[in-house]
């Protein structure tokens, strides 16, 4: 196997790895997510990568910094 492939499968191992753990402290009550129902976030298979995937949610701060940086 070459290290290419190699270094990718670690990178993929961490983030799927961080992504897990996330959500079990999202069921521990770590985390909150604060999106709306219609977020992409919100659907079962997904909703595994809520925290690592930190870009197009939908929620009502998503509204608020939107008027901020307007």
């Amino acid at each position: 196997m070459s290290k290419a492939k190699r270094l990718l499968g670690l990178m993929l191992g961490v983030y799927l790895g961080a992504a897990l753990t996330s959500r079990v402290l999202e069921r521990m009550g770590v985390y909150q997510c604060g999106c709306y129902d219609t977020c992409w976030c919100k659907k079962p298979g997904l909703s595994v990568f809520r925290w690592v995937f930190p870009r197009f949610h939908r929620g009502p701060w998503a509204d608020e910094k939107r008027a901020f940086e307007a």
